[in-house]
């Protein structure tokens, strides 16, 4: 959710529009002038459509393109940000400080969140045969004998401790 609806956005814009400056208007409000000014900008470009920020998803040829756009257009990032569609001058600052430091392949998208505590597991390819399945049983079989062989030399291990220190 956005910290200012877009009906707030657009009285705002109307203010703009009837000539009181921005200053005003954001102190009259008590709104960063920033966001008055890209609010504007973004009107003036894209009109109200430009005010509903949408969460977009970019690809890394748009993104190429919008920070050379404002480098061959020498634009400000607020100016450029607005004339390309892009909701807030941020986010192609941000585009082309990383363009910059690791190239063309950082602007590529990269998945986001946590990883998953358990892996997916592979289709399986094919049923197994019974003969195959019985294999698979018996090693398992085997490796919780081996395992209960373990347990029980620990615990007669510790029980033998406890004699020894009464």
């Amino acid at each position: 959710m956005t910290k200012y609806s877009h009906e707030f956005r657009i009285k705002i814009v109307q203010e703009l529009e009837s000539g009181k400056p921005a200053k005003g208007t954001a102190k009259k409000y008590g709104i960063p002038e920033k966001a008055v000014r890209r609010w504007w900008a973004n009107y003036c470009e894209s009109g109200i459509e430009g005010l509903v920020g949408l969460k977009q998803k970019y690809s890394a040829e748009f993104k190429l393109y919008a920070i050379e756009y404002r480098r061959a257009n020498e634009l400000s990032y607020l100016h450029a940000a607005a004339q390309v569609g892009i909701p807030a001058e941020g986010t192609l600052f941000a585009w082309e400080k990383k363009y910059l430091e690791y190239g063309v392949e950082a602007l590529q998208d990269t998945k986001k969140g946590r990883l998953p505590k358990v892996p997916k597991q592979p289709p399986s390819k094919k049923p197994l045969s019974q003969e195959e399945q019985f294999k698979e049983r018996i090693q398992q079989l085997e490796m919780e004998n081996a395992y209960l062989k373990k347990l029980n030399a620990l615990v007669a291990e510790r029980e033998k401790s406890k004699k020894k220190t009464k």
